[in-house]
């Protein structure tokens, strides 16, 4: 009990000595606690924000309002940048400006979405594809080839897609006038695919042989 007082007494002793430092400490205190808490507050919204935009831009998109959409997807990929539905702006907004012919702009925001996008985000493979498409647009048929070509490195070899981006590169070599890459890629499908595609590879290795 006496030690209990003897520490209470030094206690109020303390705060009475310092009691101005404990005043700003506490409210120093309380003004980190509500920065957090309004910081958390703020992103949360802006995320909610983000999410409700980019649902609006989706519709436009869906209906085949491509500059409506573009316009749209560029104001939440500047505004909303870091999160998942700023992220995803990019793309879409790659894809509607390649739907407008504006390969160049397309080909920026590609490379936005690719950047800000995890190894495993859902549209990483979509959009190498899609600058690809771009290249071919712009009829730089070596880079869409060579794109392509890498793209079916980082496919599993039982996934069918393999080698649909491989008979895909092997027509962009060819348009571009390699013909020794075209046929090397061309024989690798019509040797591995099934169905339609190992049909259509084998009439193009006839060709070019």
């Amino acid at each position: 009990e006496d030690q209990l007082v003897t520490f209470m007494v030094k206690a109020s002793s303390f705060i009475q000595d310092h009691f101005t430092q404990v005043i700003i400490g506490v409210l120093l205190l309380v003004v980190a606690v509500g920065a957090i808490v309004f910081t958390s507050y703020t992103r949360r919204n802006a995320a909610l924000d983000s999410e409700r935009e980019f649902s609006v831009a989706m519709s436009q998109y869906n209906a085949r309002d491509v500059e409506g959409a573009a316009i749209a997807f560029e104001h939440i990929a500047d505004r909303y940048g870091g999160y998942r539905a700023g992220k995803l702006s990019y793309y879409f907004l790659a894809k509607s400006l390649l739907a407008n012919q504006r390969y160049e702009d397309a080909l920026d925001s590609f490379d936005e979405y690719i950047g800000k996008a995890d190894a495993n985000a859902p549209f990483r493979h979509a959009a190498v594809i899609g600058k690809a498409m771009c290249h071919e647009g712009l009829h730089n048929f070596t880079a869409a080839a060579e794109l392509l070509e890498q793209l079916s490195q980082t496919i599993a070899p039982e996934d069918p897609r393999r080698l649909e981006v491989l008979f895909q590169a092997a027509n962009d070599y060819g348009k571009a006038g390699t013909r020794d890459k075209a046929l090397e890629l061309m024989r690798i499908v019509a040797d591995e695919a099934t169905g339609t595609l190992r049909d259509q590879a084998s009439v193009s290795v006839a060709i070019l042989e």
